[in-house]
């Protein structure tokens, strides 16, 4: 899987991860990573053991985002930024933490957390893919393979 992702990011060019500034993307990556799978296993315990349902632990993790970033909101000029892209943050947010929920409620209704989390960051491929479909982007035989790779990646898992 992790070929998969530095194919579809590089286009095949993997000599880009030893361009000046890639480790601090390496980096970062990796810190996300580690983070998104904390909360992944936390909230799989949160849903399968504590039997909390999907809908009310995202509702409340949001709150709690929401209250945390609140004070970034002040004396910015985000009302600008936002100007001309109310309906896309808005359909954004909405279809965002319908994606999570769904990911809650395969793991609450008993689905293993070593398949259900490789195969939510196969998001890498759908953005790719996204990019193709709607933006008009090249994607080119790398990243194409790397979503072959990606997808063969998360059939091993589960296997």
């Amino acid at each position: 899987m992790i070929a998969g992702i530095a194919l579809i990011a590089t286009d095949g060019r993997l000599a880009r991860f030893r361009e000046p500034g890639a480790m601090h993307g390496i980096n970062w990556g990796l810190t996300i990573g580690v983070m998104i799978a904390a909360y992944t296993v936390a909230d799989g315990y949160a849903v399968k053991a504590l039997l909390i349902a999907p809908l009310v632990l995202d509702w409340c993790s949001n709150t709690v985002r929401a209250t945390l970033l609140l004070p970034a909101l002040r004396g910015g000029n985000w009302r600008a930024a936002m100007t001309g892209h109310w309906r896309s943050a808005i359909i954004v947010g909405l279809i965002s933490p319908l994606g999570y929920i769904f990911v809650l409620t395969a793991l609450g209704w008993g689905a293993p957390l070593h398949i259900v989390a490789p195969t939510r960051e196969m998001s890498m491929m759908v953005g790719a893919l996204f990019g193709l479909a709607f933006l008009g982007e090249r994607v080119g035989q790398w990243r194409l393979t790397g979503c072959a790779v990606l997808i063969g990646g998360v059939v091993l898992l589960a296997g």
